[in-house]
């Protein structure tokens, strides 16, 4: 049997247990500690570090373990305000080119995300809100909009996962009320109401991270 199956195993079990907030910034794991959770010799769960180390969720210490790390802030500003960027094109463009956008798409997620705020699901919470907006993103059919918005996502949600599981916050889920309020404005055609209430979202946003020292 080859390894590369057990590797794909491997990285798709620790990138979850990384996206559900199970493995904080900070926590330190060994690959021995993998390799006994998930039932398999050291070499395919190295082989899985090694490509979560790539995509910037983990750091190998010489004999220390491998580190969950964070994401730098100034990255973070720097990708939200690119999103947010791409996210006005769309709306401009839909707009004033005609777009089809696909409101039942947008809807299903809409959908999934009060689902998941009223059962208190974080990742699901929070993913569906990305994938809310990447409709926008999907109706202009720009293939390096796309993939931009693929390449960032999961950083992204890894932290906005893991913020509010170790800062907390008073109300997180009352995002929910804007997306209803975009999505409103969406199906009624007035996107430039909707580009105002996305980025009021942004400037939510800031502002909660601000609150908690997230600062530039």
């Amino acid at each position: 049997m080859t390894d590369l199956p057990l590797v794909e195993v491997a990285y798709r079990s620790i990138r979850k247990q990384l996206l559900d907030g199970e493995l904080l910034p900070g926590a330190v794991f060994t690959e021995s500690d993998l390799a006994a959770r998930l039932g398999m010799s050291r070499t395919p769960v190295r082989s899985a570090v090694a490509l979560l180390e790539k995509e910037g969720f983990v750091q190998t210490l010489y004999k220390r373990g491998i580190l969950v790390k964070g994401i730098d802030v100034k990255d973070l500003y720097d990708i939200f305000d690119l999103l947010f960027a791409l996210y006005s094109h769309a709306l401009d463009s839909i707009d004033e080119f005609g777009y089809e956008l696909d409101l039942a798409k947008a809807r299903g997620h809409l959908d999934e995300l009060i689902a998941a705020s009223e059962d208190k699901r974080y990742r699901d919470y929070y993913e569906n809100g990305f994938l809310f907006m990447f409709t926008l993103l999907e109706a202009v059919r720009n293939r390096y909009m796309t993939d931009i918005f693929r390449l960032h996502k999961d950083k992204l949600l890894f932290f906005v996962v893991t913020y509010r599981l170790m800062e907390g916050g008073n109300r997180p889920y009352t995002g929910r009320r804007l997306y209803e309020a975009i999505y409103e404005k969406l199906r009624e055609g007035k996107y430039q109401e909707a580009k105002e209430a996305i980025f009021k979202q942004k400037r939510m946003m800031r502002e909660d991270m601000l609150r908690h020292g997230y600062s530039t």
